[in-house]
């Protein structure tokens, strides 16, 4: 059912694609702050360019991920932030029901 789950060896729990593919927008967000920061602080104008190139591939990247978990419906990015926020609501009580 949940990352948690499946890492504390709960048999009846497997990852799903949205589990992992939530996981790795998450690590590529990680990306994309971690190589600006360090492209906006790098001294170096050949480490900087260095930077930028791969700033602009990671983030490229991400939005390509993004619109794949938007358009498969795992992430509700078009919903009105109210109807958002009252599904994490209701996500998260089914979650303490469950614990």
């Amino acid at each position: 059912m949940s990352f948690l789950d499946n890492l504390f060896g709960n048999d009846n729990a497997a990852l799903t694609e949205k589990d992992i593919a939530q996981d790795i927008l998450k690590d590529s967000k990680f990306a994309v702050t971690s190589l600006a920061s360090a492209a906006a602080e790098a001294i170096n104008p050949e480490l900087r360019d260095m930077l930028r190139t791969q700033l602009d591939k990671a983030v490229s990247d991400h939005f390509e991920l993004s619109d794949m978990i938007v358009d498969r419906g795992w992430y509700p990015a078009k919903d009105e932030p109210i109807e958002q926020l009252r599904n994490e609501y209701e996500i998260s009580q089914k979650l303490s029901e469950n614990s």
